[in-house]
């Protein structure tokens, strides 16, 4: 984790060459120690550096890292989708390409969401990845329609090279597609959580699922979006949170810091009209741009010491509240419920209920960790069997629901009472020293503070409450009656002075908490820029590296990808250019150039080293490519393939064309689904070999018509033959006159040939118009005599099956030798 937490350090590479690591990385690990070193070397001003480190994030616990990678070994789907009876699809474990293929409606998009509900227990496609929430049908239309089973997905995997696998199992048992329950099982039948298994946080931050719905929202959704993850993947996350604590300190700041300016407006009209002399003062001291503060204070300071403070006391009699009855009332009614609901529940113990699920959840433990049905306490055997653990699991669940219940009642019980004692406020100052009726009132009402008892806190509380609140209100009134008598032009206006001189003052300390604040977001954002850049060097650099490999022939070029704004509210700056002129990114690209931004920016996260995840599944990814920038995602699933477990679906058959065309190793499995949502899951074998292999099939049977024989075998020969000739021609044609010949060149010098000679020329020559008769030869000696044996249209001397069986068994020696390779020497008068 050196690259994450040493100021600053560029992220580690993340190439999908780089084996994944085993230690996993939350989303702002050690984000706590790296702004705390940047602080401590700054010379930002103390007030600033101690707000912001006030603000910092809690550095995470640290976490233990899994020994490797997870694989995946199986996906499993029943009643789900377009699955009907239970199909399970083997994957092979480990690093490596896997194409899932199948025309559209065999269920392939099927596993893949699959894969992804049984691990994460929700589905991409549905749940408004784009921003837009699919409407019911799309919800309701997860149950497959031929199954009368309980749906279910389920996923095999591996958490490790060498452990055993997992199963992470998702079944049904309502119709909403959230009504559903996980289940994890070891392969020893143990049961084991989730979390324990996958870290959420890492499924979030490496997601190792590419839906096709995904490829279009990556880029179709805001830039602010696509800010914050890549934001949270380069682990700067909570530098959001903390720019808006920031920025709403400066708000709040400012909010204060305002207050004055309406408050001397009052002031000032308050004043206006009045024959005192201390208006006066007051106006003078008020006008002008800046008003003089401390003339204003002089001047209530000598008012109150001219009146003895007697116009003190009665401002804050007449300002004096008693409690609110209505708010009381409410809170009395709140109370009564809650201690009726408390009556209810008293002879549950939520405490023995507790107890005793906890005894049942240890002998549930006890029996998995022994492995033993046996009784430990009475010794009778398998007393502990799988009816009694189900019972046992159905009992500490109804206890732990007893229980919280009655935690629950008395939790709101307990809250009631509170907020009926934080109605009661103590005396006020003004009248501890009293011995008149309103401050006894005023102490019966603190009393009912102490008071615990429901019934007599509520007697007492709706006693003396409106007793007090009535006295409070005929105090006020007297009060405020005999201020108006004593100056009912000046008081007015001295208390709307004392008012903004409150303010004033509280406004200076505001402004010094304002400039702290924005000093302090100044730095930060600095900070955040750097930071940004620093991180994203290696992210961008994967990207640019997996965009030339997919539009390798596109006039669109991606340059620097940078985070703009601020923490929070940001956006990305993607840098395109269109033959070396820049150009806004999302118009000049077409859909399958936005499709491979996408990959380019889902690749870097999905296969950065720091991911638990030795996996990926993408789904449908060719959509929308020309047949170019299928070429570059085979090259690009290849080489993630090395250190990786790329599963890709697709109906698309030109990314298996690519595959074979650039020689890349691959495991190829063929979905297909017949009547009633029966789906079927075969290897892919060798073409070549399948093709030898039906055609020793039709010549091994001896029922076969000697006239069908004649035509049929040297049929099936000649075409196994030329799939063998094509294989070859794609390999050489592809690196023909020491230039990389793309798949589309090379379909079109494919796709013309009718006759077996043609395809014999091609792969030797390079020229389906050329004669091979000696490069044939030179490979395999009487081969053109096959040939044209072949090419006789009937072949009359084949009356028994040994004969049959020679004639494929020379046709596939002669293929066997082309595709070793093209002659190395051009026959004389042939062409390339």
């Amino acid at each position: 984790m050196d690259d994450l937490v040493v100021n600053g350090a560029a992220l580690s590479s993340l190439s999908p060459l780089h084996r994944p690591r085993s230690t996993a990385m939350t989303d702002d690990i050690s984000l706590h120690q790296l702004l705390n070193d940047r602080l401590s070397a700054s010379d930002l001003a103390s007030g600033a550096a101690d707000l912001l480190r006030g603000m910092l994030p809690e550095p995470p616990p640290e976490k233990t890292g899994r020994a490797g990678p997870v694989y995946l070994h199986s996906i499993t789907a029943a009643g789900w989708r377009g699955v009907g009876a239970e199909t399970t699809l083997n994957l092979p474990h480990g690093p490596g390409l896997t194409v899932v293929a199948g025309r559209n409606g065999t269920g392939k998009s099927s596993f893949a969401e699959a894969a992804e509900m049984a691990l994460t227990g929700c589905n991409a496609r549905w749940d408004g990845s784009n921003g837009k929430s699919r409407t019911a049908v799309w919800k309701e239309g997860w149950r497959n329609l031929h199954a009368s089973s309980v749906p279910l997905v389920s996923l095999k995997l591996t958490l490790d090279d060498i452990g055993a696998p997992v199963t992470v199992r998702r079944t049904w048992y309502g119709e909403k597609v959230h009504e559903a329950s996980t289940t994890v099982l070891r392969a020893d039948g143990a049961e084991q959580k989730l979390d324990e298994c996958v870290d959420a946080s890492m499924l979030s931050l490496y997601r190792p699922f590419l839906p096709y719905s995904e490829l279009g929202s990556m880029v179709d959704g805001t830039l602010s979006d696509l800010h914050n993850k890549i934001a949270k993947f380069i682990g700067l996350g909570q530098l959001g949170e903390i720019d808006d604590r920031l920025a709403a300190r400066v708000k709040a700041c400012k909010d204060v810091e305002v207050r004055p300016r309406d408050l001397r407006s009052a002031a000032t009209d308050a004043l206006s009209g009045l024959d005192d002399q201390r208006a006066v003062e007051a106006a003078r001291a008020l006008g002008g741009r800046t008003p003089d503060v401390d003339a204003v204070r002089a001047l209530l300071d000598r008012d109150a010491v001219t009146d003895g403070g007697a116009d003190s006391r009665l401002r804050a009699l007449a300002t004096l509240s008693g409690p609110d009855e209505e708010e009381v009332a409410g809170a009395l009614a709140r109370l009564r419920e809650a201690s009726a609901a408390v009556e209810d529940v008293r002879h549950s113990d939520a405490e023995e209920a507790r107890r005793l699920a906890g005894l049942l959840e240890n002998a549930l433990e006890h029996r998995r960790r022994s492995g033993s049905a046996d009784c430990p306490v009475c010794g009778n055997e398998d007393r502990l069997d799988r009816a009694w653990a189900e019972a046992t699991r159905a009992e500490i669940e109804r206890l732990q629901a007893e229980a919280a219940g009655a935690e629950a009642v008395h939790r709101t019980f307990g809250i009631a009472r509170r907020a009926v004692h934080d109605l009661v406020q103590p005396v006020p100052d003004l009248l501890q020293a009293e011995d008149s009726e309103l401050a006894g009132l005023w102490r019966d009402w603190a009393l009912c503070r102490s008071l615990t008892d429901p019934v007599e806190l509520t007697n007492r509380v709706a006693r003396v409450a409106p007793m007090l609140s009535a006295a409070c209100r005929q105090v006020g009134d007297e009060a405020a009656r005999r201020l108006t008598d004593r100056d009912t032009a000046w008081r007015p206006a001295a208390v709307r002075l004392a008012e903004w001189l409150v303010a004033v003052e509280k406004a200076a300390e505001a402004t010094q908490r304002r400039k702290e604040a924005e000093a302090a977001r100044a730095w930060f954002k600095k900070l955040t820029n750097e930071l940004r850049g620093e991180r994203m060097t290696k992210f961008v650099k994967q990207s640019q590296g997996v965009w030339k490999k997919l539009c390798e022939s596109s006039s669109v070029s991606l340059g620097d990808i940078t985070l703009k704004g601020t923490a929070r509210q940001g956006s990305v700056q993607l840098d395109v250019s269109v033959d070396d002129q820049e150009a806004p990114a999302y118009s000049v690209m077409s859909q399958g150039e936005l499709h491979s931004l996408a990959l380019s920016l889902f690749i870097p996260r999905a296969t950065h080293d720091d991911s638990p995840f030795g996996f990926l599944v993408i789904d449908d990814p060719v959509q929308s490519m020309d047949t170019q920038k299928v070429e570059g995602l085979a090259t690009v699933l290849s080489e993630c393939a090395r250190h990786r477990q790329v599963v890709v679906f697709t109906h698309d058959t030109r990314l298996e064309q690519a595959i074979a065309h650039l020689g890349i190793e691959a495991t190829i499995l063929h979905i297909s689904r017949e009547t009633d949502s029966v789906v079927t899951v075969d290897k892919r074998s060798d073409p070549v070999q399948q093709a030898f292999k039906e055609a020793r099939a039709v010549s091994l049977d001896p029922r076969l018509p000697q006239g069908v024989a004649d035509r049929v075998i040297p049929a099936l020969c000649r075409f196994a033959l030329e799939i063998a000739c094509t294989e070859t021609a794609r390999r050489t044609l592809r690196d023909e006159g020491g230039r990389r010949l793309g798949l589309a060149k090379v379909e079109e010098r494919i796709s013309p040939l009718v006759r077996t000679k043609e395809y014999v020329a091609l792969a030797l020559l390079g020229d389906s118009s050329g004669k091979p008769e000696t490069a044939v030869e030179s490979l395999h000696t009487g081969g053109w005599a096959l040939i044209n044996e072949l090419n006789a249209g009937s072949h009359p001397g084949l009356p028994t099956v040994d004969e049959r069986k020679q004639l494929v068994a020379r046709t596939e020696r002669l293929a066997c030798a082309i595709r070793r390779g093209r002659a190395t020497v051009v026959p004389q008068g042939g062409a390339r």
